[in-house]
C-alpha cells in the first residue's frame, strides 16, 4: 500500500510515534536496504523523494510505502540528520528453550546500548544462538542499541526476563548448567574447557556486575587480567568469552 504522508501531524503518523518504543526503527540507506533484501516483514517504509533512488530490488514484505516528506523524518529519525529511507519492524517474540541451547548468554542490568549493541554483533558472528535480557537492561531496539548492533539485531534471537531470579529459575528448570563471570579473585575459576553443555553464561551490570550471591552459587569464570586494572568492558569480556568457548568448543 502506498501512503503520501507530508504534514508532521498526520493522524497515521501520530499514532505511530505514540506507539514508537514497541517497534525497531531502522535507519539511513545501507541498514534499510539490508533489510529489504531479506525475506522480513517491514510494517511501514518511510522513503523521502530522494531515498527512492537508493531503494534495491526488494525482496521484503512491505505492508505499508510511505512516501514522507523530509519534515516527517525529521519527526520519526533519533539522529542528527534525518536519513531518506527508515522501515519499521516488528519485535520478534522468542521463548528461549534452554535444554536445546548448547549455550545462551544472559546479561543483567546491562545499561548502555552501545554495550548492548556490540553484543548482539559478537553474538551474530560467533554463533551464539540465544541471549537473554534480565533485571532492568536497556531495550534491545533502543536507537543507539539498534545502531550499534545494525541488522545483527535480527539475526540472534532474544528473550527479556522480568528479573535475574526468573531467568536462572527457567534455565535451571529446563536443565541447563548456570555459569557466572565476574572480575574478582577466585581461588579455584572454572576453565572454559571443563564447561558442561546446556549452559547459561550470565554477566552483570558495567558498575557492579553480578551480586556475590551468584559469584558464590555458580561456578565462576573469569578473564585472567593483570591486577592494575579493575575490570574489563562487559562486551569486551562477553566477546572475548564469545571467541574463546567457540574456539575451544566450537558452536
Amino acid at each position: 500500500m502506498k501512503i503520501e504522508i507530508t504534514s508532521r501531524v498526520n493522524p497515521r503518523l501520530k499514532e505511530l510515534l505514540a506507539v514508537k518504543e514497541k517497534f525497531f526503527f531502522f535507519e539511513g540507506e545501507k541498514l534499510v536496504c539490508d533489510i529489504l533484501t531479506r525475506q522480513l516483514i517491514v510494517n511501514q517504509l518511510l522513503v523521502s523523494q530522494q531515498g527512492e533512488k537508493y531503494l534495491p530490488e526488494i525482496a521484503a514484505t512491505v505492508k505499508e510505502y510511505w512516501q514522507v516528506s523530509s519534515q516527517v523524518l525529521e519527526k520519526v529519525s533519533d539522529l542528527k540528520s534525518s536519513p531518506p529511507l527508515i522501515a519499521v519492524l516488528d519485535i520478534p517474540q522468542r521463548e528461549i528453550d534452554f535444554s536445546l541451547e548448547k549455550i545462551a548468554l544472559g546479561f543483567v542490568g546491562i545499561q548502555d546500548p552501545g554495550n548492548l549493541g556490540t553484543v548482539f554483533r559478537c553474538a551474530s558472528a560467533f554463533g551464539i544462538s540465544a541471549l537473554a535480557l534480565a533485571g532492568g537492561c536497556v531495550r534491545a531496539n533502543h536507537p543507539k542499541v539498534i545502531r550499534s548492533a545494525q541488522t545483527a539485531i535480527l539475526d540472534v534471537p532474544f528473550q527479556v526476563f522480568p528479573n535475574m531470579d526468573a531467568l536462572i529459575a527457567k534455565a535451571l528448570a529446563q536443565n541447563s548448567h548456570v555459569y557466572v563471570t565476574g572480575s574478582h579473585h577466585h581461588e579455584s575459576p572454572l576453565l572454559l574447557a571443563r564447561m558442561e553443555f546446556p549452559c547459561l553464561l550470565l554477566f552483570g551490570n558495567e558498575g557492579q556486575g553480578l551480586e556475590p550471591l551468584l559469584l558464590e552459587r555458580f561456578p565462576l569464570i573469569r578473564l585472567e587480567q593483570k591486577e592494575r586494572i579493575d575490570s574489563l568492558n562487559v562486551a569486551v569480556s562477553a566477546c572475548i568469552l564469545m571467541h574463546e568457548i567457540k574456539r575451544i568448543h566450537g558452536l
